[in-house]
């Protein structure tokens, strides 16, 4: 009627394939209001070409994305442009987004950015300030807007006085272009159309390349300011040959800020489908969402959880559990929500789940333990995480959400499943526009598209990422052709992409290339040895994923001489690097006595270990430990206790096993309907041993199960005849076609 789980092989790279990420709610109205200032028909220098109609192609973006205000002035002297910007300042008071945009000219004097009216003489430096707009005066019009103050100056022209002007003191300099800055405030982003000391193009057509890229990505659907941003950058830098670069100046929160409010909730692929996907690695929708709010006390929610995925048994069963649980507990604990997440969050690793416990809970008493385990997680301080030199915060939260496994010293990484798509979007975002040339960032932001089930954008990034030397983001691509993620299956030219990656000394790549020879992939021929040859090449480099699997290798005999000395050497160097499958296989090794002692008690421990950083496995053998008594005494209250904490995590072993409990009453008030509800999971989650009992065993079930089961299949439209508890050729018939749903 029961057994332990016996561990089967679970590849242990972290691949890179997609999930879609759930965010609550869906975006509000609120108030969103733009100034557009355009200036061409300068009196006392050269006319521009573009202004007027950059401005009404910005005005129509604008609109289309349902701006409440957008104002537009033409061809302003210095009296109108400040009176603009004055009224726009009780326009913005309020909002949640306020945006200026600038087309004209602009100058830059002594690290000082201005904007020229048309009005303008500056026969000498004095004048600068007296005829000038400091874009200091632009910035304090935004000052009232609540969530994103964004300026946008396309003013990175040449300065047409700069060889007319009289200097009135020798260090007053003038430079080409405008000078950098640096926002203050944290929701503040200035954009330029060419980086600080460059100068921006007009282009040949009637729209400026910035203006023409700003109206094609800013207020695109479903798009996070800064990814928009970066999508001009990368569109201005093509368009022009790399002649103008676009570069944003500041920062902001960690939330989503989408600029145009039309929902979208669709997944993007290359090929235009727009229905909810599987990844390849089987995960759905509603798997990822869940893994994404399961470990919060939040019954609204987990509300909004069901209206979006209740069409998913499995998930929809884990989600009413735990609303009745959050209720039960709101009727008879003293216990507030935030305690009760942090009761299950207090020893986790993962980075985006702590994030998530804090911005839910701000007030929290355990914000400061929280704050402290992320910053643990953190990069080391002193290790020069950037290529480019620049070390922002923004770049540190990019590694902390999305950094690749073991891409630095000390430094653990992300498992791809436990990418927070949203989050992990707006920090490399942000950090892709302060370090462009960065090509880890790069790759790093192809990774949360990845992980949010944009194909498109991910492809886009790794390949820019590739064809900059990153061997990462070639890695990923590799992953792409051998899954066929985004188009079709080439196995051959995924291989050859691992392989340039693994000669170049990518230790990623070389646990990549030792897999697919491992498991003799996609007609590539199994070959033990070359395989071993691969992980020893990536675990000298210290990739604990590699290590681990080193391990199995001589655990299992495959490809060399069956040692579990060696195991077990290998499983706990990787374990000290923090690989969570390590720490299960050293937890089965001490249960079952595999090249030490058995030992229950040092079993228990590993399998603690696994469980903090979020291994189901792991949660499911605890709940074994104690359901049976091994090692520790039997506790049936425990063993549903972490049964329900793996099923939670995905374990359909787990869900199976809490069928047995609700079914005889052990650890909990007995319960067939709940019962069967759990077993109905376990086979739909792919547990193959739950199915095989109920229709080789139906004994081992109580009647009450039996019927309750037919009952459920009934419902599910899988079965048709009496609910007699008599498990014959048709609900067994019924049962296979659960499985096969699945």
């Amino acid at each position: 009627m029961f057994e332990a789980y016996s561990r089967p092989w679970v590849p242990i790279l972290v691949l890179s394939l997609s999930v879609f990420v759930f965010q609550a709610g869906s975006a509000e109205a609120a108030k969103r209001v733009a100034l557009l200032i355009g200036n061409e028909k300068y009196e006392a220098t050269s006319q521009l070409n573009n202004p007027a109609n950059d401005v009404e192609l910005m005005k129509a973006s604008f609109e289309e994305a349902g701006f409440d205000e957008v104002k537009t002035v033409h061809d302003v002297d210095r009296a109108s442009m400040v009176r603009a910007l004055r009224d726009f300042e009780d326009a913005a008071t309020g909002a949640e987004v306020a945006i200026i945009y600038y087309s004209g000219h602009g100058m830059e004097m002594n690290g000082q950015n201005f904007l020229l009216p048309v009005d303008v003489a500056l026969k000498s430096d004095k004048d600068v300030e007296d005829e000038a707009v400091p874009l200091d005066r632009v910035q304090r019009s935004l000052e009232g807007a609540t969530r994103l103050k964004l300026v946008i100056l396309d003013a990175c022209r040449n300065n047409p006085f700069e060889q007319s002007m009289t200097r009135s003191i020798s260090t007053r300099a003038v430079s080409r272009g405008l000078a950098r800055v640096e926002p203050e405030s944290a929701d503040l982003l200035v954009a330029f159309a060419s980086k600080a000391g460059t100068v921006a193009m007009d282009g040949e057509g009637k729209n400026s390349p910035f203006a023409t890229a700003l109206s094609k990505y800013l207020t695109e659907p479903g798009v996070d300011v800064r990814i928009a941003l970066g999508k001009v950058r990368d569109e201005v830098v093509s368009v022009t040959n790399r002649g103008q670069e676009p570069f944003v100046y500041g920062s902001l929160g960690g939330a989503q800020i989408f600029l145009n409010i039309r929902e979208v909730n669709v997944n993007v692929t290359n090929n235009g489908n727009t229905q909810e996907e599987v990844s390849p690695n089987g995960q759905s929708a509603a798997a990822a969402d869940w893994q994404n709010i399961r470990d919060l006390a939040d019954k609204d929610l987990i509300e909004v959880f069901l209206a979006k995925h209740g069409s998913d048994p499995v998930y929809k069963m884990l989600a009413e559990k735990k609303l009745k649980l959050l209720t039960e507990a709101e009727q008879t604990s003293t216990a507030t929500p935030d305690e009760i997440a942090w009761d299950a969050l207090k020893q986790s690793t993962d980075a985006a789940a702590l994030t998530r416990f804090i911005e839910r809970y701000p007030d929290s008493r355990h914000k400061a333990e929280a704050e402290t385990q992320i910053a643990a997680l953190e990069p080391k301080k002193g290790l020069n995480i950037s290529q480019t030199g620049k070390d922002t915060q923004a770049s540190r939260d990019c590694y902390l959400l999305a950094g690749e496994p073991q891409s630095m010293p000390g430094f653990l990484g992300v498992n791809f499943l436990k990418i927070d798509s949203a989050r992990a979007l707006t920090a490399c975002a942000q950090a892709v526009n302060e370090n462009p040339d960065d090509m880890m960032l790069v790759n790093m932001l192809g990774r949360a598209h990845d992980a949010g089930r944009n194909y498109v954008e991910a492809r886009r990034n790794y390949q820019k990422a590739a064809d900059g030397g990153n061997m990462y983001g070639l890695t990923n691509l590799a992953w792409f052709s051998i899954y066929g993620t985004d188009g079709p299956v080439d196995i051959e030219k995924g291989k050859q992409m691992f392989e340039q990656a693994a000669n170049a000394g990518n230790s990623y790549a070389q646990a990549s290339l030792g897999w697919l020879y491992r498991e003799g992939y996609g007609g590539v021929p199994q070959d033990y040895a070359e395989a071993l040859k691969w992980y020893q090449a990536s675990a000298n480099q210290g990739y604990a994923n590699a290590m681990a699997t080193i391990g199995w290798f001589y655990r299992e005999g495959n490809g060399v001489a069956k040692d579990f000395n060696q195991s077990l050497f290998w499983y706990q160097k990787a374990a000290d690097a923090g690989d969570a499958n390590a720490m299960s296989s050293l937890g089965w090794a001490y249960q079952n006595g595999l090249g030490t002692t058995q030992d229950y008690t040092e079993a228990k421990k590993w399998y603690e270990n696994a469980a903090n950083v979020g291994d189901s496995y792991s949660m499911a053998l605890l709940g074994w430990f104690y359901d049976v008594g091994n090692g520790v005494p039997q506790d049936y209250v425990q063993a549903r206790n972490w049964y329900e904490m793996a099923a939670n995590a995905g374990s359909a072993y787990a869900m199976g096993n809490l069928s047995r409990l609700y079914d005889f009453g052990l650890g909990t008030k007995a319960d067939a309907k709940e019962a069967a509800r759990w077993a109905a999971a376990s086979v739909e989650g792919g547990d193959p041993a739950k199915l095989q009992e109920m229709k080789t065993s139906p004994n081992n079930f109580t009647p009450a199960f039996r019927k309750e089961i037919q009952a459920l299949l009934k419902e599910r439209g899988y079965y048709s005849g009496p609910l007699d508890g008599d498990f014959g050729a048709a609900t067994q018939n019924a049962m296979d076609r659960l499985a096969k749903k699945s």
